[in-house]
């Protein structure tokens, strides 16, 4: 949670984007209709043949404490300028820009301050943020935000940028204009569940279907893995799994997913003090399972394990941390023929936190950040 933020609690309810915004309250919980078990959802595999790709050491650690938007401590809340960020180091140089500015309050004090993901379909024009409640570690709820509508016609990305926390706030105090409203039902708001830490969430292109998985963290224990109607965004299936396989290797169930445009899953893990393992498999109703990517980076790009995304329009694999992001061509990935040379690393120095990264299907990237929370489209120079 981040703190800072004050607001009065909202004076009445209101429906906005076909959901009653009173479920977000911490009783209105969704529940999976049904389970299903994966016993052994990781596969077999020699771990003498695994092998390191000896990539630059571009590693970002922790900061000591997160930063806050340089414009939201000059603006306030209701920024109206675009904040821009450029990269210190790497061989991949990029910019951040901000294109909307995220809500922070809509019923009460900072509620949705705690971004944790974000999906974005392949026209680009719809967004799905996943958040987690105030003082919980897996109650969440997913939004889906209509991003061609909040752009175009309310300018959010553009000459109206504090728009969407205006419109929010004047929600949250019971006192929301006709325009305010309209910008509201612009984000439908799913009601809340378990979603894990959130950082999760996922969406499988050959399927639409949305994924998210939730872990204990505790290697070989059961976790979940939850497909989410992109409708109604309450859950609608758990698959339940351990990331053991009947050699004896076991590992925590991912915190991170993401899906290639085959429809195949993938998710990272730490390994050691500074590297990177890659998982590929397959998710759906009839159960979980992943391989080993028999290669990994011996250099992760920082200590904080983020995010994974994928772009389909340059076939690469993403792993973000904060301040840092590394990618590495899919293809040779799977067929273990990664050079040093072919992993890309972007570095910038903002010490602020990295929630999320998706792209687009003709390849435009978008990082969540928080503090406070906004959607950042990230160029490639």
């Amino acid at each position: 949670m981040v703190k800072g933020i004050k607001w009065v609690m909202a004076g009445s309810l209101m429906v906005f984007g076909g959901v009653m915004a009173s479920e977000l309250g911490p009783a209105q919980t969704a529940q999976a209709a049904s389970t299903v078990k994966t016993r052994y959802a990781l596969g077999n595999y020699q771990a003498k043949k695994f092998k390191w790709v000896q990539n630059k050491n571009e590693y970002v650690p922790h900061p000591k404490a997160y930063a806050w938007s340089m414009t939201y401590q000059k603006q306030g809340t209701f920024q109206t300028q675009p904040m821009t960020y450029t990269t210190r180091r790497g061989n991949a140089p990029a910019t951040l820009t901000t294109d909307l500015y995220l809500p922070v309050t809509v019923q009460s004090s900072g509620d949705w301050g705690n971004p944790q993901s974000v999906v974005l379909t392949k026209n680009g024009r719809t967004a799905y943020v996943g958040y987690l409640a105030t003082g919980t570690t897996s109650t969440g709820w997913i939004v889906k935000y209509d991003l061609a509508k909040l752009r175009q016609k309310f300018g959010a990305s553009s000459g109206h940028m504090a728009l969407i926390r205006q419109a929010t706030n004047a929600y949250s105090k019971g006192k929301s204009a006709s325009q305010q409203k309209t910008v509201m039902a612009a984000m439908q708001i799913g009601s809340t569940f378990d979603i894990g830490h959130g950082q999760s969430l996922a969406l499988n292109p050959r399927t639409q279907q949305l994924w998210l998985s939730r872990t204990s963290g505790e290697d070989g224990r059961y976790g979940s893995a939850v497909q989410v109607s992109t409708r109604t965004l309450r859950p609608v299936r758990t698959v339940d799994y351990r990331l053991v396989n009947k050699t004896g290797a076991k590992l925590a169930v991912n915190s991170t997913l993401t899906f290639d445009k085959r429809g195949y899953a993938y998710f990272s893990s730490y390994s050691g003090k500074r590297s990177l393992r890659v998982y590929r498999g397959t998710m759906s109703k009839k159960g979980v399972h992943f391989n080993l990517v028999m290669q990994g980076l011996k250099y992760r790009p920082g200590q904080t394990h983020q995010s994974i995304a994928y772009n389909a329009k340059n076939d690469r694999l993403y792993f973000v941390s904060d301040d840092a992001i590394s990618s590495v061509p899919l293809a040779k990935l799977n067929r273990s023929k990664v050079k040093p040379k072919n992993v890309k690393a972007t570095v910038f120095a903002s010490s602020r936190e990295f929630e999320g990264l998706s792209f687009s299907g003709g390849g435009q990237a978008y990082v969540l950040l928080n503090r406070g929370p906004e959607l950042m489209r990230l160029t490639f120079r």
